[in-house]
């Protein structure tokens, strides 16, 4: 049996906590052993609560995520241990409970919007340029009319180009950056039809666009992980996928 103990670690957060976090709090603390097996979604079952309050308890404990909550838990071994390992199943996991909580009504919307669009602009910034041609070129190939931009220059003046009907679908990592936010926000303010894929649950662009889809269910400590495009991978493969299905 685990000798952790969660009230020792947290002992002067806890009082910032709603009664639904503590109530999820301690059945952690008083299930450490069988909190270590379960997944965001089977614990957020198990206490009758939103995986969203699961997750806000440990930004409140300053943790980046369920997953890091679940590292901890994890039993100091006198035994060597294979770092490496551990390193690779934190990554995962991390990338498993963001998928259990992918919003499916959005992405089949999103796809459906797809097939009847007759123009979709696909604005990428970043890192996630390589993700944002992949996406456009599969539609491209399934003979969708699809306009993809990196450029900063045209991003700029794309509130200036996109017409009413048109789909206008950001791309972006954190969903935070100036660039990213100033599109969104003069989007908006054309009525364009906005949707936003991104990978932090805490993107400010949720402000400006009428639909996020969020890849992850947790922020990724970029300490740790400084790579972390997959959840967005995974996202758009299954649009295209949902999308091949219902064109």
């Amino acid at each position: 049996m685990s000798s952790i103990s969660l009230y020792r670690l947290f002992a002067k957060k806890i009082e910032l906590l709603s009664s639904a976090e503590k109530q999820v709090f301690f059945y952690i603390d008083n299930h450490i052993s069988d909190v270590e097996k379960m997944t965001l979604v089977s614990l957020a079952e198990t206490t009758n609560v939103s995986t969203t309050t699961v997750i806000r308890m440990c930004h409140k404990l300053k943790l980046s995520g369920f997953s890091e909550l679940k590292f901890l838990l994890q039993p100091s071994k006198t035994e060597p241990e294979n770092h490496s390992e551990d390193y690779a199943l934190t990554f995962l996991e991390t990338i498993r409970s963001g998928v259990g909580q992918l919003p499916r009504r959005e992405i089949e919307q999103l796809a459906t919007r797809i097939v009847y669009a007759s123009k979709i602009y696909i604005a990428c910034l970043g890192m996630t340029k390589t993700l944002g041609e992949y996406f456009s070129k599969s539609l491209v190939t399934s003979k969708k009319n699809v306009v993809f931009t990196y450029d900063s220059f045209i991003i700029d003046i794309l509130p200036q180009i996109v017409e009413r009907d048109d789909l206008i679908i950001i791309i972006s990592e954190s969903g935070n950056t100036a660039n990213t936010l100033s599109l969104a926000e003069h989007l908006k303010y054309n009525l364009s039809n906005v949707v936003a894929i991104v990978n932090n649950p805490n993107a400010l662009i949720s402000q400006y666009v009428e639909t996020v889809i969020y890849a992850s269910s947790e922020e990724f400590d970029e300490d740790v992980f400084k790579h972390h495009h997959a959840p967005l991978l995974i996202v758009i493969d299954l649009i295209l996928n949902i999308f091949e299905k219902k064109k």
